[in-house]
């Protein structure tokens, strides 16, 4: 497969940036299909405010024990959620 570099436009500021041959290389490497979207700094910026962002945690009662506890992510009730201390207990 050749590759060569290529001028793409951001996104999200317009601005063009270079998408050189070593990215693409690991691009094809990872099997991603698709070509980037953002330059640089606007990715950077973005993983910054999604990283900054405050984690929503689900009061929950533990499947096994029926103590609260807290996950970071709604369940949908297709799998058992446990406490720290039975979900320890559950993988030894």
């Amino acid at each position: 497969m050749g590759f060569s570099d290529k001028w793409i436009v951001c996104a999200d500021c317009g601005r063009q940036f270079l998408w050189d041959v070593g990215e693409q290389l690991w691009y094809h490497e990872k099997h991603l299909a698709n070509q980037p979207k953002h330059c640089k700094s606007c990715r950077d910026r973005r993983r910054a405010a999604r990283l900054n962002e405050p984690r929503h945690y689900s009061k929950v009662s533990c499947d096994r024990c029926g103590n609260p506890t807290y996950v970071p992510f709604v369940p949908l009730g297709i799998k058992p959620i446990y406490c720290r201390s039975c979900l320890t207990a559950a993988r030894a």
